[in-house]
Parts: C-alpha cells; structure tokens; sequence
C-alpha cells in the first residue's frame, strides 16, 4: 500500500466479533465433549463418537457460508507512521553523525499467516482425537475381540441360557445383524420351537466385559435382562410381558454368575424393573409388565421372597 493509499479489506464490526466468540467457544465446547467421550462409559454406551464431529463441521460450514454472503467493506483511509509518532512507539529516533535518523519498528507477521496456522492447529487437533475416537469406538465392539475369546463367552452364555430355559440351548451372536437388524431397537430374537436365540452385538460385547471385569452400570444390567429373557422364550414362554417380568426375577443371579456383586446386581435390576413400570412407549406395549409382576403376585417366581424381582 503506498503513502496515503486507501485499499479494500474486511473490516471486523461487532456481528464479526460475536460470531468468531461463538465459534471458538463452541470449538471448544465440542471438542471437550469429544475428550469426556473417550473417558466417561455413559457417553460411549448412548452417544455415537461421529455425532459431534458432525455438528462441529456443520457448525463450520454454517459460519464460512454467513462469511461469504457478507460485502467487503472500505476501509479507513491508513497513514503508515513517520518519525513524528516515535514517541507513541511506532518506531524509534536515533542520532546518525550529524542528524536524526528513523528506524521503523519490525516487521509484524501477517495476521492472515497466524489465522492460518490457528485454523491448520485446530484441523490437526480435530483429526488426532477423531482417529481416537474412531479407534476407541471400534475397540469396543464385539467384532473387535478375537476369535477365540468370542467364542468362550459365547459358550459360557449358552450354558447360562440353558440354565434359565431348563432345557440345552443354542446361542449365537448375530455378527451380521441378519435377525436383529443393524441399528434397529432389537437387540435379542429367540426361536423356541428351534431351541434358538440371537443376541444383537453389543449385548454380547456387555456381557463379555461384565464377565472380565466383574462389574457394570445400567448398559450391563440391561444386556443380562436381554439375555435372561430370550433364555425365558427358549424355554417356552411367548407372551412378551410375561416373559419380560421373568427375565427380570432371572436377571438378579444370572448377573450375580456373570460376575457382578449381588447387592450391585439387586440394585441395579430393581432400577431397571421400576424404569419398565413408568415406561409408557406405543413401541414397547408388549413387552409392558402386567399387573401381577409384582411381589406376592401371579407371576412371583419365589413367592416366598420379599427381595423382588
């Protein structure tokens, strides 16, 4: 630019200014989030791990497209600094022989060089914790364990079925989501005339940690309540809400053989069979516990307990 020049640029005014604080802080929002995802169980078990990065990209998309719709607009006229601002700092006066000299201030980095390393710093930090985000999720699939440590837990599940059944049983984990459907809300079909249940994935992979690790939340409770009741339809049971108020009473010690403390495993099953008693999904009115799941009632397997179910 020469002395005096005027030239165009954009000029940040007060809607600029609030929109790059939106951004940073939902950034920043966003990427927290994606570091409490790979810390904390709860948020692994509900939330997929691409869920954020989605948001994050259309949250970027959104602000470079309200950029782009917006004129440039001209400028202030600018005056480079002479040497009667080196006192407010501009630059410095130095005695030379018999005169004054100027000596201007350094050359400052361009701020476009640093906008651009800021947006290649956070383009590489959002790639490093996608990958461990993709890896961390993948790490936690069934699919993900060897082929002989799937088949062992697949083994001691069978002979848990069967144990609830009454009768041997067969078990599969259905790796190729052909009876439980990838994605879908089902996660357990039982064939009972075939002697036959297919457990949906990460049911099997639950149950495959709580085995290992001899303890779970409310994701593991609910895999062995799935699991308890295909064992009740495989020995015969068809009615859905019966079946469930069964699989509830089994759940207790079949979670407590998996490996879960009993008071743990108690706790944990009362909580799942009081969320089925205020649940009030159309989807799910079948399996609704009928009015006799209850202690003392028509389906208490051990009436003689009062610890129900």
């Amino acid at each position: 630019m020469s002395d005096g020049g005027v030239y165009n640029s954009f000029v940040p005014d007060a809607r600029t200014a609030d929109r790059t604080r939106v951004q940073v802080v939902l950034r920043a929002l966003l990427l927290g989030f994606v570091v409490c995802w790979l810390f904390v169980e709860t948020l692994r078990t509900w939330v997929p791990f691409w869920l954020p990065f989605v948001v994050l990209l259309a949250a970027e998309l959104e602000f470079v497209l309200v950029a782009r719709r917006e004129p440039l607009r001209r400028a202030r006229r600018k005056v480079p600094p002479g040497p009667e601002d080196a006192d407010l700092g501009f630059g410095t006066v130095v005695e030379h022989e018999d005169s004054y000299r100027y000596v201007p201030p350094p050359v400052r980095e361009p701020p476009r060089r640093r906008r651009a390393l800021g947006r290649l710093v956070g383009a590489g930090l959002a790639a490093l914790l996608f990958g461990l985000a993709a890896r961390a999720d993948r790490e936690a699939t069934w699919q993900s364990l060897p082929e002989p440590e799937r088949a062992r837990t697949v083994a001691r599940l069978t002979s848990e079925a069967a144990g609830v059944a009454g009768q041997p049983v067969q078990l599969r984990c259905d790796e190729g989501y052909s009876f439980t459907g990838a994605g879908s809300d089902t996660l357990g079909v039982a064939f009972p005339r075939a002697g036959i249940a297919y457990l949906a994935p990460s049911i099997c992979r639950e149950l495959h940690d709580v085995l290992r690790a001899g303890e779970g939340g409310e994701a593991a409770v609910e895999a062995v309540v799935v699991l308890a009741h295909e064992a009740v339809h495989l020995g015969g049971e068809r009615r859905e809400g019966v079946t469930e108020c069964l699989g509830l009473q089994e759940a207790t010690g079949l979670a407590v053989r998996l490996g879960l403390g009993e008071n743990l495993a108690r706790r944990l099953v009362r909580a799942a069979y009081e969320r089925r008693l205020a649940e009030r999904s159309a989807i799910r009115a079948a399996y609704a516990l009928p009015t006799s799941c209850r202690d003392g009632g028509a389906l208490d397997s051990r009436p003689g307990d009062p610890r129900f179910p």
